[in-house]
């Protein structure tokens, strides 16, 4: 899966002292002046543009910010000296990066009323644009407390589990049926066998494969696009499937609108007519004895023989209980002679599993 980046957009932080909502590469909070600290997080603000100035979009893509050791205020990345208390940041920590924050929306930001003069603003201003007047800091965005999954009830957790370990139990006890075995000594009372031939004759059938793969020999070609497969990165011929575009975290205060995408590749996919050896008839032999043998074939001009099947059937009688054996070895079949006794494996659906002389 190929990841496509659509570009960056600033984040933004709440600052714990005031609660004021700062711009995400701003680190100092812009109404009371203190640092970032390094718990504070990024998040998605409201209004989600892309960044387009030049200077920005390169502190953007410099990756995350450099926690000082000493004071710990975050610095852009490739800073040597805090901005803060002017501390060595070569053993400064990297901010945490590569957070999923959610899904990347162009909707505009619901604007909302100055409460000075009415007017329509954007939201998180310090000052109204319109009359001058100081904003109330925003607070803090709450923590929304966690939802405690639902819970299943306790007799459909027993339910299933007894309906879980009836299936598996009804599974073993039918494997262990069909494993166990009774010996019964039997006698062959009946043999039975059956051999065919298939005839094989060209006749002009309808097929289709991928274009490379039509015989040369094919007629009436007709050929159209197929989707094919779908890969991970682009192909000739191919059509791009994008997710959702969602936005991650740079940790430097801005973050990065990706996609994922696969594309699905498409080719030419043909129908044709083409001469096939096709079964028309086939020659059979059986009989009820120990003497098998293969049926004449009498072939057609532009017929040939094709394959070959061979099946034999073993009755035993005991005790008034007779049983079917059926094998597809001549050698073994031969063994069988009618009126001679052999030990049968019989399992508990009294089915034979083997036979022992």
């Amino acid at each position: 899966m190929t990841r496509k980046s659509l570009g960056y957009v600033e984040l933004e932080w709440t600052c714990k002292r005031c609660g004021t909502v700062n711009p995400g590469m701003q680190k100092t909070c812009t109404n009371c002046g203190a640092p970032m600290a390094e718990s504070d997080q990024f998040e998605l603000p409201e209004e989600q543009k892309l960044i387009e100035d030049e200077a920005k979009l390169a502190a953007a893509k410099k990756g995350p910010d450099i926690v000082c050791p000493y004071c710990g205020a975050p610095n852009p990345a490739g800073s040597e000296s805090c901005s803060q208390c002017s501390g060595d940041l070569r053993e400064g920590a990297v901010r945490e990066a590569g957070k999923v924050l959610g899904a990347h929306t162009t909707a505009p930001a619901a604007t909302v009323a100055c409460p000075f003069c009415q007017a329509q603003i954007s939201p998180n201003l310090p000052r109204c644009p319109n009359c001058g007047g100081d904003l109330a800091p925003k607070a803090a965005k709450p923590t929304a407390a966690p939802v405690a999954p639902a819970r299943i009830p306790r007799w459909m957790l027993i339910a299933g589990a007894a309906l879980l370990l009836l299936c598996c139990g009804g599974a073993a006890v039918f494997g262990l049926m069909n494993m166990r075995t009774q010996d019964v000594r039997a006698q062959v009372q009946d043999v039975s066998w059956q051999r065919t031939i298939d005839i094989l004759e060209q006749q002009l059938v309808r097929d289709s494969n991928w274009e490379e793969n039509v015989p040369t020999d094919a007629q009436d070609v007709s050929c159209a696009d197929k989707y094919r497969e779908t890969r991970s990165n682009p192909a000739p011929n191919s059509t791009e499937v994008c997710g959702t575009p969602y936005t991650v975290d740079q940790g430097g205060g801005a973050g990065e609108v990706v996609q994922d995408c696969q594309y699905e590749v498409y080719a030419s996919f043909c129908e044709y007519q083409v001469y096939q050896w096709v079964v028309v008839t086939k020659a059979s032999a059986d009989g009820r004895d120990l003497q098998p043998y293969w049926p004449n074939l009498s072939l057609a001009a532009g017929q040939r023989e094709g394959d070959r099947a061979e099946v034999y059937q073993v009755v035993f009688s005991a005790d008034g209980q007779a049983y079917t054996y059926q094998l597809n070895d001549e050698t073994t079949f031969s063994q069988f002679t009618p009126g001679s006794e052999w030990t049968l494996k019989v399992n508990s659906f009294g089915s034979i599993n083997a036979v022992e002389p």
